[in-house]
């Protein structure tokens, strides 16, 4: 039995890089594998440096976390934007430090340029599949009171809304919770988000109006997924992906950094047949 786990990630500013290198840091369309799971570690108090934590009673591994099946649902794409940087007195990636003792002028670097683009505006579902409901409620629990502050790919990059997705009842909307019955695919695409529909003025602004001014102009939403099935079925809809690319962001230790390839898929569904 599969159940998947729901994240919001919605923020001014957010930046997911898997490739990034020296002066350029690049940023993903939508989040990240490893910047996702990094999140999650915030929020459990998960040392980088430590081989296992324990979660839900049962001591587990960075791979336990990695082997959840993932899934991101674009409800609104972000504008790609470049922040120009430079810094000073930065040290030599082979600086020689001695404990008590001033730098060296030749332990550092004269100014250094760096460009680094994020999301502007961005707002995604992120969805987590597993058989095991314990583990993802105590991820999702780990969310609603999390050990560290969360972060959208920066230290500097907030959130606006909480990630934890669950919200209690109000007068006009039912609750909704974060944990559901249901595979990842079906899960993203057939649940609507309050805290979206409570953004209708701005979606409306957006989008832009169309016919009557009240209806918006929607653009295609964009669906990306872990590589399973070339297609599937959801509520009489055919999904076939658009493409499929490899992205090296499957954590396999973030001390030292390691990062495993994985094959992604990519759909573009007409708004009409998935509530907004």
């Amino acid at each position: 039995m599969s159940y998947t786990l729901f994240m919001r990630l919605a923020g001014p500013m957010q930046s997911w890089g898997v490739s990034s290198r020296f002066g350029i840091r690049e940023t993903l369309t939508e989040p990240s594998k490893s910047g996702v799971i990094g999140i999650l570690c915030a929020a459990l108090g998960w040392d980088r440096a430590t081989p296992t934590h324990l979660i839900a009673g049962k001591n587990r591994t960075l791979a336990d976390l990695s082997a959840l099946r993932f899934g991101v649902r674009v409800v609104q794409e972000g504008v790609v934007r470049r922040d120009y940087h430079t810094a000073q007195n930065v040290l030599r990636a082979k600086a020689k430090l001695r404990p008590g003792k001033p730098v060296s002028d030749s332990d550092l670097q004269e100014t250094v340029l760096s460009e680094r683009y994020y999301l502007a505006d961005a707002y995604f579902l992120v969805g987590l599949e597993s058989d095991d409901e314990t583990l993802l409620r105590a991820l999702d629990e780990a969310l609603n009171q999390p050990h560290w502050p969360l972060r959208l790919g920066r230290k500097a990059f907030l959130p606006s809304l909480p990630l934890r997705y669950a919200t209690v009842a109000a007068s006009d909307q039912p609750a909704q919770v974060s944990v559901v019955n249901q595979p990842l695919a079906q899960a993203l695409l057939t649940t609507q988000d309050t805290a979206w529909l409570n953004l209708s003025q701005r979606a409306r602004k957006f989008w832009g109006p169309q016919g009557d001014n009240s209806t918006p102009i929607m653009p295609a939403l964009r669906y990306v997924v872990d590589a399973g099935e070339a297609s599937s079925t959801i509520d009489g809809l055919t999904l076939t992906p658009v493409r499929q690319v490899q992205r090296a962001d499957v954590p396999l230790s973030f001390e030292p950094r390691r990062f495993a390839p994985r094959d992604v898929l990519i759909y573009t569904i007409n708004h009409s047949h998935v509530p907004v």
